[in-house]
């Protein structure tokens, strides 16, 4: 077996390595599109609240609903900034995996590579040999006259 066709199986092996560092990225990539949706929404319905709010003070709502107003406020600026940590926490791990993929592409290309020079040399060293045939063959013919 030629070594272009050894180092040919490593390296389909770390391109199929590669694929799934690629896929487990993308899951990481739309878990933060994920969270990050989901931080937009909540800080959408605390400004709907708050807007809300506003409108029940102008109009004199009574001191339990402010009180239970303010409660429910603090608890979704409490989910807000809980689910912002998810957020940091989601792409901290994605930038992470994604330096995991980097460098099993690293590998994959620096394989690729290495069995293309090797086949270009094989392929080099072939056409010598069959030079050196036709001009051996071409040399028996000239003496045979």
């Amino acid at each position: 077996m030629k070594k272009s066709a050894r180092i040919s199986v490593i390296a389909k092996i770390e391109e199929a390595k590669e694929r799934e560092e690629a896929r487990k990225l993308a899951e990481y990539q739309r878990a933060v599109l994920d969270k990050k949706t989901k931080l937009q929404e909540l800080q959408g319905f605390l400004n709907e609240y708050k807007e809300r709010f506003m409108k029940l003070t102008r109009l004199g709502a009574s001191a339990d609903k402010i009180r239970s107003s303010h409660a429910f406020i603090s608890q979704l600026n409490k989910a807000i900034s809980q689910q912002h940590n998810a957020v940091v926490e989601a792409e901290r791990a994605a930038d992470e995996y994604r330096e995991q993929w980097v460098c099993a592409k690293r590998r994959m290309e620096i394989l690729q590579k290495a069995v293309n020079n090797l086949r270009r040399q094989e392929r080099q060293h072939e056409d010598r040999k069959e030079q050196l045939t036709i001009d051996e063959l071409a040399r028996r013919k000239r003496q045979a006259y």
